[in-house]
């Protein structure tokens, strides 16, 4: 608590975006805690999928391509209304392998693009089994990889809920989409090592089935008041469980896992919610714990997830530079009238920082409003306890 904190004051109260803790972040650890029993190389011949150029390797996957193109795809919308200028990427075709016996897609990429703000890659699945992938709707089996710029980083995609019976097809694509401020701008990305995994401590992306080994609990802590429950594997049913001072690593509270049978499955739950005092606990079974989470008044513990709100609200902004993320953007966004040209950029994007709408604008302010409206009798408390 007392980083993020610091990490506030350092931004000067959101002038500029707060740090990204990446070693915390689900992906570190997950990585940090699995265990491979199999790993099968993807090999074969890759082949170029739409445009840019496809520098041919036995070992890897290399994809340059320019921002912008002088037109669009021939078979793509010609207006420029939500879309790119066309699709980079290469694939791999099969001949319907079985892949259920593997929970996991690993590979290595590396990006050396130039003035590329946001680079990402694309993978995407077809499966030709029992269940089609992906159905009629275009939906599942893509999914984009937020990548580092100049960096090489290794991935991995759990497919374990996928349906991979009869694997036909692995693409490997990106979009250009252009540049900020239509800055000359190039994608280089280098896919290779790409493993077919199985990991004995793969997670699970569907329903609200908790793993073994894996305990469900509130990060931003408990209501003193409120509720207090951890969810568990319904292997845990009946085991007791004991709630933990952080402090002096005092017991101050022993129960049991109760069942929890519903039609959304069965789990173990372990209830405290008649312990009402503040402060700062673990919960633990055997030799599995949580980590740190708090019990106070329900204000105290919205504070920090109204500035980490707030933060990405800061990110989302259009029209001025956001140090570390991107400059002044979409100056090509205007309106005609009465010839005058009028660059309606301001407000909010959206989620994938592309679009720049009303909408996105009209609904942010009104958030942004409301939670003035309710935080506006404690204002002070909100800021930096310390």
């Amino acid at each position: 608590m007392k980083k993020f904190y610091q990490d506030l004051l350092a931004s000067h109260n959101l002038h500029k975006p707060l740090a990204v803790n990446k070693e915390e972040s689900f992906e570190s650890e997950s990585l940090k805690k699995e265990k491979i029993l199999q790993q099968v190389p993807i090999l074969g011949e890759w082949e170029q999928v739409g445009r840019g150029n496809f520098v041919k390797d036995s070992s890897l996957i290399h994809l340059k391509s320019p921002a912008r193109f002088e037109t669009y795809p021939a078979d793509w919308p010609q207006d420029g209304d939500y879309t790119s200028f066309g699709m980079i990427g290469a694939k791999r075709t099969f001949v319907n392998e079985n892949w259920e016996t593997f929970n996991q897609l690993k590979l290595v990429v590396t990006s050396h693009c130039k003035n590329i703000i946001n680079p990402s890659i694309t993978v995407s699945f077809t499966n030709d089994g029992k269940i089609k992938v992906p159905d009629k709707y275009d939906r599942e089996g893509h999914h984009v990889i937020n990548l580092e710029n100049k960096q090489t980083r290794e991935y991995r995609l759990d497919i374990s809920n996928l349906s991979r019976d009869a694997i036909s097809k692995l693409e490997i694509t990106f979009n250009a989409n252009g540049s900020y401020m239509d800055l000359p701008a190039d994608w280089d990305i280098v896919v290779e090592k790409i493993f077919l995994e199985t990991n004995q401590e793969n997670s699970n992306v569907k329903g609200w089935q908790i793993l073994k080994n894996n305990l469900s609990y509130s990060h931003i802590g408990y209501p003193k008041e409120s509720t207090k429950t951890v969810i568990a594997h319904s292997e845990l049913i009946g085991e007791k469980f004991l709630l933990i001072d952080e402090k002096n690593s005092e017991v101050i509270y022993k129960g049991h896992f109760q069942k929890f049978d519903k039609t959304v499955g069965t789990y173990a739950v372990a209830d405290f919610s008649d312990y009402k005092i503040k402060g700062q606990y673990f919960l633990q079974v055997g030799d599995l714990k949580t980590k740190i989470f708090k019990i106070d008044d329900y204000e105290n513990l919205l504070k920090t997830s109204l500035w980490k709100s707030l933060n990405f609200v800061f990110c989302e902004r259009c029209g001025c530079p956001v140090s570390g993320i991107h400059g002044t953007c979409h100056q090509d966004v205007f309106s005609e009238f009465n010839d005058r040209k009028i660059i309606f950029n301001g407000g909010w994007h959206d989620a994938g920082d592309l679009s720049q709408q009303l909408v996105q604008s009209a609904e942010v302010t009104l958030g942004i409003f409301e939670l003035a409206a309710k935080v506006k009798k404690v204002t002070q408390s909100y800021m930096p306890d310390f």
